[in-house]
Order: C-alpha cells, then sequence, then structure tokens
C-alpha cells in the first residue's frame, strides 16, 4: 500500500505543509533555525522540509513517544492490527483514516483540532 508521502501533492497537502513549517518553526528557538537551515541548504527539497516539519508538528500536537509514527506515515492496512500495541500503529492509521474520509491533508499539523472542526461545520450545515 502506498503512503502519503508517495503521491503527489495536493493543494490541501501543500497547504497543511505550509502550516506545518510555520507551526514547527514556533516550536523553539532552536527548531526555527533547524528548519531555516534545512530550508537554507541547496540538497533539501522545500517539500521534505515541510515533511519533516509535518512529522515535528503531528509529533507534538498528538504527544507521540519517539517510536509511535505520526499519521502521514501511517499505512491503512495496520488497520488490522489490534488496538493498544505500544507502536500505536493501529491508532496512527485510524487517525489517517479519519483525516482521509474527512478529506483533509495527511500533513495536518494539528490533527484532532483539524477534525473537530470538520465536524463542527458538519454538524452545524445539518442544522
Amino acid at each position: 500500500m502506498t503512503s502519503p508521502t508517495d503521491k503527489a501533492l495536493t493543494a490541501a497537502d501543500e497547504d497543511a505543509l505550509t502550516r506545518a513549517l510555520a507551526a514547527s518553526r514556533t516550536e523553539s528557538a532552536s527548531r526555527r533555525k533547524q528548519i531555516d537551515a534545512m530550508l537554507a541548504d541547496d540538497s533539501e527539497t522545500w517539500q521534505s522540509v515541510a515533511v519533516f516539519a509535518a512529522s515535528c508538528a503531528q509529533t507534538r500536537s498528538l504527544n507521540l513517544m519517539p517510536w509511535q509514527l505520526p499519521p502521514f506515515r501511517a499505512s491503512l492496512a495496520d488497520l488490522d492490527r489490534p488496538p493498544g500495541d505500544v507502536s500505536g500503529r493501529r491508532e496512527s492509521a485510524e487517525l489517517l483514516r479519519r483525516l482521509l474520509d474527512a478529506r483533509l491533508s495527511p500533513f495536518e499539523p494539528y490533527p484532532i483540532a483539524a477534525l473537530a472542526r470538520v465536524e463542527t461545520e458538519q454538524r452545524q450545515a445539518a442544522k
């Protein structure tokens, strides 16, 4: 199964990655320096730096442990895994599935907040 990082970026992905870069740069002075140095490095593409930033932002916003995958790195095949594994692979895949079902980018820097926003909009539209 392909990962969201294997496909061409959509406009929503580019927007989410841009917001992830901004979010990661505000995390700390050292993270801002790191991101800026990566962006200035000719061997790094904007996309690779932005994906790194999305990893940082999702890891922070979801309080993930270093061995847990952020949702955009999850595989939907992990939905078949049992819940509660220390790796959190199933939970990450479940969050990825929710993002995709809501037509949100897998790279959303704040996935839970983005999903809550969409759910609120859907409830209001249903009234």
